[in-house]
């Protein structure tokens, strides 16, 4: 394989990386805008762990 050649390989297959990664994003886009119109809002809450707040008690802190 000469070096020309390989350039075009290494160009073809960043261009098509670019294009797949392009088209991933899209296909992503109109999933996300499906499910926003069409699933009611308790389904689309974070399904992040819930963090306990220390409760804020008053009466320990000093004067």
């Amino acid at each position: 394989m000469m070096y020309s050649q390989l350039l075009q390989v290494i160009a073809a297959s960043c261009l098509m990386t670019v294009a797949l990664v392009l088209l991933l994003r899209a296909v992503h886009q109109r999933l996300q805008r499906w499910s926003q119109r069409h699933l009611s809002p308790r389904y689309l809450k974070p399904c992040g762990v819930r963090r306990r707040v220390p409760a804020a008690s008053d009466s320990d802190e000093p004067v």
